[in-house]
């Protein structure tokens, strides 16, 4: 499966995006594409990525993604915002999930 899209933390460059296509269990890192030439600590910008992830079909015909990023500081998003949990979603920086209907 070949999937791009952008991401953007806070003012510290972007470093790596890790994508898993089966829950976790291993990781493909991206390859960074435009928004990588962002000044030092002024990475307001997304920046865009690209990878091939081998992933599982589900029963129901759709490959579940996660992508998780690091920055500069190698700080990592959390898993779950379980943590910081608030009504108005403020602060939710978690692995971003999404499903994509299989074809072929």
């Amino acid at each position: 499966l070949h999937v791009f899209s952008f991401f953007n933390d806070s003012f510290r460059n972007i470093v790596r995006v890790d994508v898993t296509g089966d829950d976790g269990e291993s990781w493909v890192t991206s390859e960074l594409t435009k928004g990588t030439e962002q000044k030092f600590g002024r990475a307001w910008a997304w920046t865009f990525w690209t990878c091939k992830v081998p992933a599982i079909v589900g029963l129901d015909g759709h490959v579940r993604l996660a992508s998780k990023a690091v920055d500069l500081a190698f700080n990592v998003q959390p898993e779950k915002c379980s943590h910081t949990w608030n009504v108005r979603g403020l602060g939710n920086n978690s692995w971003y999930r999404t499903a994509i209907r299989a074809v072929g």
